[in-house]
């Protein structure tokens, strides 16, 4: 991959990095890529040991999907607030439709009322 820009920062921790770029005319871009791949494997390993679908039936809770910050921030530019809970149906939506890689089940979830985006 080719990044646009000079490097400006890095987070260890997520794999965030940002890049900063002078546009002229006294504008500039910062542009962020994140590596998901450890993200996606994870949610593999999830999916295919069946974690999450024994926790579901076992405490009626479990985590649907890895949702990494890159993601979250391209949920956000289609105007999907992954911390709002009043969004929650768009985003389980949102990964069921397009990320649905990231997922940690085989099964796909609605939520009833799901009026976001409609």
């Amino acid at each position: 991959m080719d990044f646009r820009g000079d490097p400006f920062d890095y987070d260890p921790i997520t794999g965030l990095r940002e890049y900063y770029e002078d546009l002229g005319d006294g504008k500039v871009a910062i542009h962020t890529y994140q590596d998901v791949a450890p993200f996606l494997d994870y949610a593999a390993e999830l999916r295919n040991s069946r974690t999450a679908d024994d926790g579901w039936q076992k405490y009626g809770a479990s985590v649907y999907a890895i949702i990494p910050p890159i993601l979250q921030g391209m949920l956000y530019k289609r105007g999907i607030n992954f911390m709002d809970p009043n969004h929650t149906g768009a985003v389980v939506d949102a990964i069921n439709k397009d990320y649905p890689r990231f997922k940690t089940t085989d099964k796909k979830h609605s939520l009833k009322g799901n009026d976001f985006g409609k």
